[in-house]
């Protein structure tokens, strides 16, 4: 069985990333015990990593078509999860799953061929989908996050529910195209760990896009066990709300070019309250302005942090730079660099 073709040509990734979206799917799920998850293009292994911390419990499973990806996923996990050679018979082996994460992977850079913007073969894209699907148990939750095609266009979507959280900002950074090649949408650069790109330019077919092409990340699969919890914020039920010391408000606006195609974007407020004993809450409200200027979505939740993500949070809003995260990454990058050496 030949591997399943490489797609996504950047392999970079790091432990936590997508970690909202992560942490979002393990509440939809009311226990990890016996689950079994595909970490469906698992690189050197960070993903999996990632969710053995979210799944203690749980049989993990990744796939890849490097081998050199393959021997350090494997030297990193160890015995903590089955990896190996992506192809579609050993996907079908090993599952079926009840979770598989497919996240940067449906995706290649978009070029020109012949003057036409093109990215992902949409035959390969169709035909990688429909294994997932297949290896997906009935009740199953698929992720997929940046795919240069939505997943709503594929013939398998009609069998899903999308499951939606206010907690997701849409991480879908990637250009958009539809099953014909057309092109929607151009994806802006933005900054931040995992990307802060909220905004796309209007190609001339986009019109055929909906705006949860760029929002949904989260797809359960029909039969099996429906019961799934929304998941709407991240607030802890206890908190006490005695001693304010400090609050305040933060936006995210982004620099909107001269370009003059039409242009979709998420706009953020953010109200903030300190307390005495260290912890933050939030009050985060978020909106999606769509190609045509309307207002496609908005969302307002809570969000509470503790410990030093608290502390870094206040002290990032009041310009300082943080001393714990500071330390924290300059040793976490020595700790990786000595156990790849």
């Amino acid at each position: 069985m030949p591997p399943i073709p490489a797609l996504q040509t950047n392999n970079g990734t790091y432990v936590g990333r997508y970690w909202t979206e992560h942490s979002v799917l393990r509440r939809y799920v009311p226990s990890d015990k016996e689950l079994k998850i595909l970490s469906f293009g698992c690189s050197t292994g960070e993903e999996l990593l990632t969710l053995q911390l979210l799944f203690p419990n749980a049989h993990l499973y990744g796939c890849d078509n490097d081998w050199s990806n393959l021997a350090r996923a494997r030297a990193v996990l160890k015995d903590n999860a089955v990896v190996f050679h992506s192809n579609d018979e050993e996907i079908l082996r090993h599952g079926p799953f009840d979770i598989i994460i497919c996240n940067s992977v449906l995706l290649r850079p978009t070029r020109l061929v012949e003057k036409i913007k093109t990215a992902i073969d949409p035959t390969e894209w169709s035909s990688v989908v429909a294994t997932l699907d297949q290896a997906l148990k009935p009740g199953g939750i698929l992720q997929i996050i940046n795919s240069n095609i939505p997943f709503r266009l594929h013939r398998a979507a009609s069998g899903y529910e999308a499951l939606r959280s206010p907690l997701i900002l849409g991480p879908n950074y990637t250009d958009q195209f539809d099953l014909n090649g057309k092109h929607l949408c151009s994806a802006v650069p933005g900054t931040g760990f995992s990307a802060i790109l909220n905004r796309h330019l209007g190609e001339a077919e986009w019109r055929l896009m909906r705006p949860t092409d760029l929002e949904d990340v989260h797809f359960r699969k029909s039969g099996g066990d429906t019961r799934v919890v929304p998941v709407e914020n991240e607030a802890i039920p206890n908190m006490n709300a005695a001693g304010t010391v400090a609050s305040g408000s933060t936006t995210y606006r982004p620099e909107i070019s001269e370009d003059r195609r039409p242009s979709t974007h998420t706009e953020i407020d953010v109200h903030w309250t300190a307390f005495k004993n260290g912890d933050v809450r939030l009050h985060r409200s978020a909106r999606r302005v769509w190609f045509d200027g309307s207002i496609a979505s908005s969302t307002k939740i809570e969000i509470d942090m503790t410990g030093p993500v608290a502390g870094v949070f206040i002290e990032s809003a009041i310009g300082r730079r943080s001393t714990r995260i500071s330390m924290d990454l300059l040793l976490g990058a020595r700790a990786s660099q000595t156990h790849l050496l």
